[in-house]
C-alpha cells in the first residue's frame, strides 16, 4: 500500500530537486515584491503549471490569493459565511470604504489579524488602508502610506457599535471614524471607552428568549392590573358599616351611644336605693329604632366594570409601543448567487487540481507538502478519483455546518464521481463522501479511530492535518467494491434561510403568563385584606385604650369565645369577682344597684369558696362559669343595668335587652319562646337574613357558633351551658334565680 510517508522514501532524490526548485521560486517571490510598484507589476511566483493563465495556483499561500482577489475589486468578501456576512453586501462595503477619503481595501474574512493585512499589503504593493472584518463584527485595520486615525477608528468600532448590530454597521462605525478627523476620532474614542468600562455596550435587539419574557410580562399584567382595578372598585361599593344604626345616625358613624347610656343610668338613679327601687329601675327602655343601610353604593360596580375593560384594553393596545421590537438581528438580503458562491469557488478549484484551498482562510497543506499529496492522489486514481477540499465548515455557512450537504452540493456541481474529502482548517476536523465509486472507504473510513476524524489537543495547536489525511487515504486504498453503496442522488438540498423576525406579542409564554398573573393577583389581594384586617384590629385596640376603663363596653366584649377553656374560665372569674369587689367598695351607700351588686358579690363569693383548698382551683367548669356570669352582673348593677334577665345563647353575654329568641330558635330546644337574647346576638341573626319565623343556614351557624358550650368533667368534650352543672343552668330563669340557686348549692355544701 503507497502512503504519503513512503512516497517520500522512494523519492527522496525528487524531494531534494524539488525543495530546491520551491526555495528558487519563494525567493524570486520576495524578490519581485520588494520591487513592486503597483497591483499591476506584482508577479505570481508561486503559479504551477495547472493554474489558468493570470491566476494563482492551488498551492499559492493565503495571502498571494486574496491579493490576487484585490487586485480584481477593492472589496473582497468571503463565501464561506453567506448566512452571517454574504457577498451581496460587498456593494455596501465598497459605498461605505469610499467614504474614507483614501484607498481602501476591505477584506471580509472568517478570521484574520493585522500580519494577515500586512502580508496582503506586501503581495499586493499599493499603498492604502486595509481593513478586515472578521467573524462576530470585528474590525481589524492598517494602514500603510497613508495618514489616518486607524487605532482610534477601531476602538470607535469596538466600543460604540451596538451588540448584534451586525458586521454593516460596524464597518459604517470605523468609517465615519476614519472621516471625522484625529482630534474628533480621538475624542469619541475616549468617551465611548470610559462608557463601556462603566455601562457597558447595549444590546441593539432582543432576543426569542427576551420575547418569551415580554409575553410573560404582558401575561402578568393584562390579569394583575385589572384585577386590581375590578378588586379596588367592588371595595370601593361597599359601604362602611352593614351593621344596623340608631335612627337618625349615619350609616357610617361608630361612636358608642354613651349620652344614652348615662341618661339611662341617672333614670335608675333616680328610684331612690333599695331592691324596690332597683326592680323598678330594671324595667328597660325600648330600645332605639334601627335602620339597614344598603350593602352597596349605586352607580360604583358600573363604572367599576367599565374601567375594569379600559384597563385590560390599555395593556392589550399599549404593548406594541412598549415592545416595538420586531426581529432579533439585523436583516440581509442573502440571495441564491450568495448560498451558490463557494461551491462555485470550489468547483472551480477543483477544475485545476485536486486539491482545493479556500483563500479565505490559513492553507493547511503547504506548498512542500502539495506534491506528495498529489502523486499519492494519482496513485489512488482506480479507486476515486479523490478530491480534497480545505474549506471550514460553520452553523452560517450555506450548509447550516452540515459537511455531507457541502460535499453533495460539490459533486452536484463538479459532476465527478469519485472520493470528496473535506478538512475543516478552523477545528481540524475531517469527512469524507464517496459518490459513485461503488467502493466502500466512506465505511472504512467511519470505522477509523476518532483521532483520525478529530485532531487531539495539542499545547502548540498543531492539527496534525497531514498523518491523519494520510490514514483517510489508507482507508481509499483498502476500500473493497461494493455496487450501489454509494448512490450518486444525495440530499444536496440546503437548510432555509433563518427568519429573523420574532415571536409575536401575546402569544408563546402568554398563557402561562395569564396563569401566573392569576396566582400573584390572588395573592396580592389576601395580602391586602391581611393588612386592611390587621389596620383596623390596631385602630379598634387604640380606641378602646383611649376610651378609658370607665367607658362602657359592648355586652360580652370580655367574653367574647363560646368555646373557653377552664383555665380561661378560672382567671376571668377571679379578676371579675375581684373587680366587683373594688367597685362595690368604691360605690356611693345610696346607689340604687348597690343592693344588687352584694347579692351577686356574696352568691358569688359562696359559689367560689365551696371547694376544698384555694378559691376557684376545685370549681368546676360550669361553677366557674357562674361565677363569672354573677360577677359580671354586679357590675353591671353598679352601672344602673338591672335587667333581670341573661342572654339565652351565651350567659357571659349579660342581660338580654336585645328581646326573645327567634320561633325557629325556641323549636330547635334553645327555648321556650319566652327566652331572650342579648342586643349582640340579636344583630348577628338579622345581619344573616333571620326572622322570627324562618332561619337562613347561616343564621343557624351562627346559633350554633354563639352558644356557650363547657369542657366535660373529665376534659374531654363540651356540653351546652343550660346542661353543665346544678348551678349554671338556673341562668335560664333569671339573675335572681341564678342567685338563689347559687346559695343553695354553697350551704348544702
Amino acid at each position: 500500500m503507497r502512503t504519503l510517508s513512503g512516497i517520500r522514501r522512494r523519492n527522496g532524490t525528487f524531494r531534494a530537486r524539488a525543495g530546491t526548485a520551491l526555495a528558487v521560486l519563494v525567493l524570486l517571490g520576495g524578490a519581485g515584491t520588494a520591487v513592486a510598484a503597483g497591483p499591476s507589476t506584482a508577479p505570481n511566483a508561486t503559479a504551477t503549471t495547472t493554474a489558468p493563465p493570470g491566476q494563482p495556483g492551488d498551492d499559492a499561500t493565503q495571502s498571494e490569493r486574496l491579493a490576487e482577489e484585490l487586485r480584481k475589486n477593492p472589496v473582497y468578501v468571503s463565501a464561506d459565511r453567506p448566512r452571517r456576512l454574504p457577498r451581496s453586501l460587498a456593494p455596501d462595503i465598497a459605498a461605505l470604504a469610499e467614504r474614507t477619503g483614501v484607498p481602501t481595501y476591505v477584506l471580509a474574512l472568517p478570521a484574520g489579524d493585522a500580519t494577515l493585512l500586512a502580508l496582503v499589503h506586501d503581495r499586493l504593493g499599493a499603498k492604502g488602508l486595509y481593513v478586515l472584518i472578521g467573524d462576530h463584527s470585528s474590525v481589524t485595520a492598517s494602514a500603510f502610506g497613508v495618514d489616518v486615525p486607524v487605532e482610534e477608528a477601531r476602538r470607535i468600532a469596538l466600543y460604540g457599535t451596538p451588540y448584534g448590530a451586525g458586521p454593516l454597521a460596524a464597518f459604517e462605525s470605523f468609517v465615519d471614524a476614519i472621516a471625522s478627523g484625529r482630534d474628533r476620532a480621538a475624542a469619541r474614542a475616549d468617551e465611548l471607552y470610559d462608557r463601556y468600562h462603566e455601562d457597558g455596550k447595549p444590546d441593539l435587539y432582543i432576543s426569542s428568549t427576551d420575547r418569551q419574557d415580554q409575553n410573560l410580562l404582558l401575561g402578568l399584567a393584562v390579569v394583575v392590573i385589572p384585577g386590581l382595578v375590578l378588586a379596588l372598585g367592588i371595595r370601593l361599593s361597599r359601604r362602611r358599616s352593614g351593621r344596623p344604626q340608631p335612627a337618625g345616625k349615619t350609616a357610617g358613624s361608630t361612636a358608642p351611644t354613651v349620652a344614652a347610656a348615662k341618661a339611662s343610668a341617672a333614670v335608675s338613679l333616680s328610684k331612690g336605693p333599695g331592691r324596690a327601687s332597683g326592680k323598678a329601675a330594671a324595667k328597660p327602655k325600648a330600645p332605639p329604632r334601627t335602620t339597614w343601610p344598603a350593602t352597596r353604593r349605586r352607580g360604583v360596580l358600573p363604572v367599576t366594570v367599565v374601567a375594569t375593560v379600559a384597563a385590560a384594553l390599555a395593556v392589550v393596545l399599549a404593548a406594541p409601543t412598549v415592545f416595538p421590537q420586531t426581529v432579533d438581528s439585523p436583516y440581509l438580503d442573502v440571495t441564491q448567487h450568495d448560498l451558490d458562491a463557494r461551491v462555485e469557488q470550489v468547483s472551480a478549484g477543483l477544475s485545476a487540481g485536486p486539491v482545493y484551498q479556500d483563500p479565505s482562510t490559513a492553507h493547511m497543506l503547504t506548498a512542500a507538502e502539495l506534491p506528495a499529496i498529489r502523486q499519492r492522489i494519482a496513485a489512488l486514481a482506480p479507486k476515486g478519483p479523490v478530491h480534497i477540499l480545505v474549506t471550514p465548515t460553520d452553523s452560517d455557512d450555506e450548509s447550516g455546518g452540515n459537511s455531507s450537504i457541502l460535499l453533495a452540493r460539490v459533486h452536484q456541481r463538479t459532476g465527478q464521481n469519485g472520493v470528496y474529502v473535506l478538512i475543516d482548517p478552523v477545528s481540524g476536523r475531517i469527512d469524507l463522501n464517496t459518490f459513485g465509486t461503488d467502493q466502500d472507504a466512506a465505511r472504512r473510513f467511519m470505522r477509523l479511530e476518532s483521532t483520525v476524524h478529530y485532531p487531539e489537543h495539542r499545547n502548540d495547536g498543531d492539527l496534525q492535518v497531514v498523518p491523519r489525511l494520510d490514514r483517510a487515504l489508507d482507508a481509499v486504498a483498502a476500500a473493497r467494491p461494493a455496487k450501489g453503496y454509494d448512490s450518486t442522488n444525495r440530499d444536496s438540498e440546503l437548510p432555509p434561510l433563518r427568519d429573523n423576525r420574532l415571536p409575536g406579542l401575546f402569544s408563546s409564554d402568554f398563557g402561562p403568563g395569564i396563569m401566573l398573573g392569576t396566582l400573584l393577583l390572588g395573592a396580592l389581594l389576601l395580602i391586602a385584606w391581611s393588612a386592611i384586617a390587621i389596620a383596623r384590629g390596631v385602630l379598634r385596640s387604640r380606641r378602646t385604650r383611649a376610651a378609658g376603663p370607665s367607658s362602657p363596653q359592648p355586652a360580652g366584649s370580655r367574653h367574647a369565645t363560646a368555646l373557653p377553656s377552664v383555665r380561661q374560665l378560672r382567671a376571668r372569674a377571679a379578676a371579675d369577682v375581684r373587680e366587683l369587689t373594688g367597685r362595690l367598695a368604691a360605690a356611693d351607700q345610696d346607689a340604687p344597684g348597690r343592693a344588687r351588686a352584694w347579692d351577686c358579690l356574696d352568691a358569688a363569693q359562696l359559689l367560689a369558696d365551696s371547694g376544698v383548698g384555694r378559691p376557684y382551683e376545685a370549681t368546676g367548669a360550669g361553677n366557674l362559669a357562674a361565677v363569672a356570669v354573677l360577677a359580671r352582673a354586679g357590675l353591671a348593677a353598679l352601672r344602673g343595668d338591672l335587667h333581670p334577665a341573661l342572654c339565652r345563647l351565651n350567659p357571659l353575654h349579660g342581660g338580654a335587652t336585645g328581646g326573645k329568641v327567634p320561633r325557629w330558635l325556641a323549636d330547635n330546644g334553645i327555648g321556650p319562646g319566652s327566652a331572650q337574647l342579648c342586643p349582640v346576638c340579636r344583630d348577628a341573626f338579622r345581619s344573616r337574613g333571620a326572622d322570627r319565623d324562618t332561619a337562613a343556614p347561616a343564621a343557624r351557624r351562627e346559633a350554633t357558633e354563639r352558644l356557650l358550650r363547657l369542657p366535660g368533667a373529665d376534659g374531654h368534650g363540651r356540653t351546652a351551658w343550660h346542661e353543665a352543672g346544678h348551678v349554671l343552668p338556673a341562668a335560664r330563669e333569671g339573675l335572681e334565680a341564678l342567685i338563689l340557686k347559687a346559695r343553695e348549692s354553697a350551704s348544702v355544701q
